[in-house]
């Protein structure tokens, strides 16, 4: 699987997002998904309910050693955005996660990401949520877009893409 090396990319992004884009706290979770991810939200908030805290939360559906869900999708609550905006005590916020984008050798977005919202107080929850081929143990041979999979990764076309938000959007 390609993992893009774009951390500095969503590191701007996420900056940019916190700096001017309040309307993110207004949501108790938030979502950034890949376009080549099937993405069923009715499917993700059941997931989220359980999790329905006042702490800095984000989702994990990679459960293995220094995986972090890998970018297609990656959900963050509201307190884990006020965390990155504000810092907790003397963290500082995202800005003070910058050595990340140094140290990482493959310089991944969602790495960083989840590093950085671990610094910054974020619990990490585990939810099997997302059919994703590049997830130890991986390669894996083809991902369906049936069963209850809140979202499916990758589909890199337009055909293979509808096909599988067709699948996955029957009942």
């Amino acid at each position: 699987g390609h993992r893009a090396l774009n951390a500095r990319v969503f590191y701007d992004f996420w900056r940019h997002l916190l700096r001017d884009g309040g309307e993110i706290f207004g949501y108790r979770w938030s979502a950034k998904v890949d376009a080549d991810t099937v993405f069923l939200p009715q499917r993700l908030r059941p997931a989220l309910t359980a999790h329905e805290e006042t702490r800095a939360t984000f989702v994990n559906y990679c459960p293995f050693e220094g995986e972090y869900g890998h970018g297609p999708i990656e959900v963050i609550s509201r307190e884990g955005f006020r965390n990155l905006r504000a810092g907790v005590g003397k963290i500082g916020g995202l800005s003070a996660c910058q050595d990340f984008l140094k140290s990482d050798p493959t310089n991944r977005e969602d790495w960083f990401m989840g590093q950085c919202l671990e610094r910054n107080g974020a619990k990490r929850i585990e939810l099997s949520v997302v059919s994703e081929d590049t997830c130890p143990p991986s390669p894996k041979p083809g991902i369906g877009c049936g069963g209850k999979k809140a979202a499916f990764h990758p589909h890199k076309d337009v055909e293979s893409w509808r096909s599988c938000w067709k699948q996955a959007a029957t009942p």
